[in-house]
Order: structure tokens, then C-alpha cells, then sequence
């Protein structure tokens, strides 16, 4: 199998995100798929609870551009292009592009080299191909400066440095027992504690609901933040013609395509922490999850990456890069 072969999978030409639309307690996005000579658009929102943005700030500006840049990043394996329009400095740009390339190759590797009820067609046959990158989108930012501190505040200088307070600690809560073990141990010590539920539109927010009840009750820090990044994320998927469109009747543990999923939570948070002034942001996750695996020459972290150290350490450099002072990181 010639390595260009994996062409078969670009089925779409352009992806656009953004710019955004920033109010005090949301952000919505337009993400515009150009496919077969027309375009389709949806708009990904995030909706809190709390004032959060200031929609004359650069820095909300660049946050906001973050969070909702983060679904785009399943989509680099089918995509020629992906542009995304507004402030994004070097260190959000090496981020997006290293996360992106790591991401296109767990998604080869789990979700079609590996069995996947989902797909149909040639598409299920690919045979492995070892390259350097699976990335084949080239990701755009037309709208950020080459010299990103004439587009943004100087970080240490009144800009993007947030006040963050180590003492404060915000659990990312699903209602599963990994981040309420984590919320336990943490009260127990005496910790400061804050609990953000990201509420997705869908039935996954089920899972979740009745820990957020019993938490905005008796929790006064308890925070959640409304995103509709299901509905985005089954849009994308009826854009892809090798993901059988029946695919909400499928039964299976794992989701169709996406990979980059605990991020687009994560992201969804840390305008909370910022407004807060919170330094420690913990996940629910295990470290025995922290590995590297070969697959016929391919390495790759399993399709668990965004539940590892090497993710929480990976964003912990990324938050220093940006002078957030927020750690990452996992207490179980």
C-alpha cells in the first residue's frame, strides 16, 4: 500500500472555525465545512453560568478561540485544510498543530486499522502505513499576527498571566467515580475544592445529572457549563461517507471517529478558572493508562491519551507557555 493511499480518507476540503462571538457568559463558533462544491455550517457553543468574558479583552478573545478550536482537532485525517480564524499566538498554534498530528494517528490506528463497527466501505480494509505524520490538514490562522504580542497582551506585563491561586483546586466532574473519589479525597485533606460539570446537549449528561444535583446543593463552588458539542461532533460524523449513517443505533463502548474528546471539556472549564482565579485543575483519570504501544510499526498511546499523565503534563506545559500557572494533573 503506497502511502498516499490514505488520500481515500481527505474527503473534506476546507474546514473553517470561527471567528468567534463573544459575550459575558458564552461563546459560539461557526464551523463551515466545504464538501462536494457547497457548505455546511453549525455553530458550537459553550454557555456558563457566570460572567467570564469580556468581549473587549484580547485575552477573552484568544480563550475563547481555544475552547473552541478544540473539536476541530478530530477532523485532521480527512481534512485538506483546516483555518482557524482569530487570535492565536505561537504557543496556542504549536499546540493545536502537535495535538492535531497526535490525534490523526490515534484515530488511524483505533478507528481503522482496529475493528470499528462504525465504518463502511474500502475504508475498512486500510492496511498500516508507517509516516512520519497522519496529519495530511493543513491547519490555517489567518487571523493571528506572525508575531503574536502585537495581536495579544505581553505575557507578564498586565496580559495573560492569570492570578491563579494553588490553593484552589477544580475537579472536571463527569459524575463517574474517578472525579468524585477525587473530589472526596481532596475535601478530606482540606483543599478548596471546585467542581465544574461540562453539560453536553445529549444523553451523556445523564450520567452526570444527579451528582450535579446533589453537588449544587451542597457545594457552593459547584460550576457547569452547557455545551451543545455532541450535536457538532454527530454533525461532523454525517459529513463522513465512510461512518455509516446509522450510527446512533450502533451499540459499543467507544465513540465512531473521536479521540480528542476529554479537551473539549477541559478547555470548557478554564474560562471558570480563570474568573476564579484557580491554579489546579484535576481529571478523574488513571495513570495506568499511561503507555506507548506499536502497531505494526506505529506507535501510538492505545486511544487514551487525553486520559494519561502525558496529557496532563503536555498541558501543564502548555498552560506555562501561556503564563496561566494552572497544573494538570490526576490524584488517583
Amino acid at each position: 500500500m503506497k502511502e498516499d493511499s490514505l488520500n481515500m480518507l481527505g474527503v473534506i476540503p476546507q474546514l473553517e472555525i470561527g471567528p468567534i462571538r463573544l459575550e459575558a457568559n458564552r461563546v459560539a463558533s461557526t464551523y463551515a465545512l466545504t464538501q462536494n462544491g457547497s457548505t455546511e455550517t453549525m455553530d458550537l457553543v459553550y454557555r456558563f453560568e457566570e460572567k467570564v468574558f469580556d468581549s473587549e479583552e484580547p485575552d477573552s478573545m484568544n480563550l475563547g478561540a481555544m475552547l473552541t478550536a478544540q473539536v476541530a482537532l478530530n477532523y485532521g485525517l480527512f481534512c485538506d485544510k483546516i483555518v482557524f480564524h482569530g487570535l492565536f499566538d505561537k504557543a496556542d498554534q504549536q499546540f493545536l498543530r502537535e495535538m492535531a498530528a497526535n490525534t490523526a494517528r490515534e484515530i488511524f490506528v483505533k478507528k481503522f486499522l482496529e475493528p470499528n463497527p462504525f465504518i463502511q466501505g474500502p475504508a475498512k480494509d486500510l492496511s498500516p502505513v508507517r509516516k512520519k505524520s497522519f496529519l495530511r490538514a493543513e491547519l490555517l490562522f489567518p487571523g493571528s499576527d506572525t508575531h503574536p504580542t502585537t495581536a495579544l497582551p505581553v505575557q507578564g506585563k498586565g496580559g495573560a498571566v492569570w492570578g491563579s491561586d494553588p490553593s484552589k483546586h477544580a475537579i472536571l466532574s463527569s459524575g463517574g467515580k474517578d472525579s468524585l473519589l477525587s473530589f472526596g479525597l481532596l475535601k478530606e485533606i482540606g483543599c478548596e475544592v471546585h467542581p465544574i460539570f461540562i453539560n453536553e446537549s445529549g444523553r451523556h449528561w445523564f450520567t452526570a445529572l444527579n451528582a450535579f444535583r446533589h453537588f449544587a446543593i451542597h457545594v457552593p463552588q459547584t460550576s457547569r457549563v452547557w455545551t451543545n458539542s455532541d450535536r457538532v461532533f454527530n454533525w461532523m460524523l454525517r459529513q463522513l461517507p465512510f461512518v455509516r449513517q446509522d450510527f446512533a443505533r450502533i451499540r459499543s463502548d467507544g465513540y465512531p471517529i473521536r479521540l480528542w474528546t476529554v479537551a473539549v471539556f477541559l478547555f470548557g472549564a478554564l474560562p471558570v478558572l480563570r474568573k476564579r482565579g484557580i491554579g489546579r485543575i484535576l481529571i478523574g483519570d488513571e495513570f495506568d493508562t499511561t503507555y506507548r504501544l506499536s502497531f505494526k510499526g506505529i506507535t501510538h498511546y492505545d486511544g487514551l491519551y487525553d486520559q494519561s499523565r502525558f496529557f496532563d503534563d503536555a498541558l501543564t506545559r502548555y498552560f506555562c507557555r501561556k503564563g496561566w500557572h494552572v497544573s494538570q494533573f490526576s490524584v488517583i
